[in-house]
């Protein structure tokens, strides 16, 4: 299976196995993650807004949720809870309620687990972006929408801002309902 990000057309779907980069709408980075944890809250390996064009860190593979069956190439269907791991670590976009991110006290958001540890705080749902509560669920996730990512254990949205986490990386969270403009991305080619 060709890689979405490697000489597709916007109008493909995005499938199980899909390898991606996810782009912050407002503030133009990317999400990202390396091996270096966070010093406080879990101590779990950090999750950031990186660079304005993808490296090597900035790489995902849209996976079946936790404790679910997705078949490899399948497309992914808006209202579909996946996972998200990280090509370099191979650790899984994952939150947790209870633990402030380092900046804005915030929902902390890591990279945990590995190929084999796993658990329910590192599902997410697919939504086509939307101001308000009413979700289009009928079609297919494509290339070129944007999209929220809700943590499904906590209901809050994958949200970044220009809040530094130093003189490289802005900080992403989990925050709010999923309906403003912090919450928005979408699939970048590199």
């Amino acid at each position: 299976m060709t890689d979405v990000h490697r000489g597709k057309t916007p109008k493909d779907f995005v499938r199980m196995g899909s390898h991606i980069t996810l782009k912050h709408v407002i503030t133009g980075r990317f999400l990202s993650s390396h091996k270096q944890n966070y010093y406080g809250g879990s101590k779990q390996q950090q999750v950031f807004g990186n660079r304005w064009t993808p490296g090597p860190d900035d790489y995902w593979i849209a996976i079946p949720a936790y404790k679910d069956d997705g078949e490899p190439g399948e497309k992914i269907r808006y209202g579909t809870e996946i996972r998200l791991k990280h090509i370099t670590t191979r650790r899984n976009l994952h939150s947790h309620g209870g633990i402030s991110s380092p900046k804005t006290n915030q929902q902390e958001v890591t990279c945990f687990g590995d190929d084999h540890v796993t658990d329910a705080n590192d599902s997410w749902i697919v939504q086509r972006h939307s101001y308000n509560q009413i979700y289009d669920n009928s079609s297919y996730w494509h290339v070129d929408d944007i999209i929220s990512l809700h943590h499904a254990a906590t209901g809050l949205a994958l949200h970044s801002h220009d809040h530094a986490l130093d003189a490289e990386h802005q900080e992403v969270t989990c925050f709010g309902n999923g309906h403003e403009e912090n919450d928005k991305w979408r699939i970048a080619f590199s």
